[in-house]
């Protein structure tokens, strides 16, 4: 057997996904965070994560000192659906991570919430659910009927004996209190260090939104909004990237408005130092989401310093203290036009936000989130 560094924890870590290499290359929030804890708990801890088997990914790897290991049979990356692959994966998930040493076992999103718990009741360790947002009673508003069966197993998730639920903000907290002990939930906000690349402005005024294109995210708004925009800015460029079943009906109503040289999708892009350094060459972000758990592209335009327009909601609220940026009314493409128009036409105000956002993520470096969760982790394996 290795021998343990001093005052090291053996943490086991469950995401649906996690990226093949440093590149940071993913698709959701819940991965990210899944990746930027393990890759700063590594520095003094031994992390294991099981996560699935990805079409063209071998069973097992490394990513520098963190242990990869795929569960289930290989499947592509979906957001929604696959029930049986799903269940392939959570069943193999437990059977592998019930026969390794673990000091404490954290689930990522709620398909691993459920395996993290019963590992950790197998082999008698503290299990964690890491929360980003808490879906119950609105899994059908936000993605369908498909989501019926993610409401019950939300419902089972929380009624589960979990040692801590370490939420994402103190929003998420306030919406667990209502179906979890308050004393057993933390909150510890999500690492956000990006490495910004070099980059320049691009000459003509530009809007970049990074997201899943799913209905809660509300990119249609955005590209309404376009439309209004370009009488007064008739060069705009808008950038949208991301994936997801709303692609389609999105480009269409692209098309439908005349706004093919206006818009372009750019789909899945792979490395992530590419998202940041399209962010950061542009003139204004967006994030027209009605649904958030925290907001990290929000906090990540912030270090590009590149101002944002999003969504008046608690979350990003919270998440950016709100300061960085303008807001805007849910689902008012209006409005959004407005506050976007503001940025570009007002040179003070953009400086004003531009130092307001660079200022503020500072609070989001992995040493900061790193020591939190640590403190967090120790205690339930302490006991105290």
């Amino acid at each position: 057997m290795i021998e343990r560094r001093r005052g090291e924890m053996r943490i086991g870590i469950v995401t649906e996904y996690f990226p093949k290499s440093q590149k940071l290359d993913i698709r959701g929030g819940a991965e990210a965070c899944a990746f930027n804890e393990a890759w700063t708990l590594k520095r003094r801890h031994n992390i294991t994560i099981l996560t699935s088997r990805e079409t063209g990914t071998p069973r097992e790897y490394t990513i520098d000192d963190l242990h990869v290991i795929g569960c289930g049979p290989p499947r592509p990356y979906v957001q929604k659906g696959s029930f049986f692959e799903r269940l392939k994966f959570m069943t193999d998930a437990y059977h592998i991570g019930s026969k390794l040493d673990l000091d404490v076992i954290i689930g990522y999103n709620f398909i691993t919430h459920p395996v993290a718990w019963k590992i950790g009741r197998k082999i008698g360790i503290p299990a964690v659910a890491r929360y980003h947002d808490v879906w119950i009673g609105q899994w059908i508003k936000n993605i369908g009927w498909g989501g019926i069966l993610g409401e019950i197993l939300e419902r089972y998730n929380l009624s589960r004996n979990f040692d801590q639920i370490i939420a994402v903000s103190e929003y998420t907290r306030e919406k667990l209190k209502k179906y979890f002990p308050a004393e057993k939930i933390s909150v510890v906000h999500n690492i956000i260090d990006p490495k910004v690349p070099e980059h320049e402005k691009n000459e003509r005024p530009t809007i970049t939104c990074v997201s899943r294109l799913v209905k809660y995210k509300r990119v249609e708004d955005l590209i309404k909004a376009v439309k209004i925009l370009i009488d007064d800015f008739p060069g705009l460029k808008c950038n949208i990237v991301g994936t997801g079943p709303l692609e389609g009906y999105l480009k269409k109503l692209t098309g439908d408005l005349g706004l093919d040289k206006h818009v372009k999708f750019h789909g899945f892009i792979k490395k992530h130092e590419d998202v940041l350094r399209m962010i950061a060459s542009s003139h204004v972000f967006c994030l027209p989401s009605v649904v958030e758990g925290f907001g990290i592209v929000i906090v990540e335009s912030m270090s590009c310093g590149t101002p944002f327009v999003a969504t008046r909601i608690p979350p990003i609220l919270e998440a950016s203290k709100g300061k960085g940026g303008l807001f805007f009314k849910p689902k008012n493409h209006e409005d959004l036009a407005d506050k976007v128009k503001m940025l570009l036409e007002d040179n003070e105000l953009y400086e004003r936000l531009k130092v307001e956002g660079l200022r503020e993520f500072k609070e989001y470096r992995s040493e900061n989130i790193g020591k939190k969760l640590e403190k967090i982790l120790k205690s339930l394996q302490t006991g105290t």
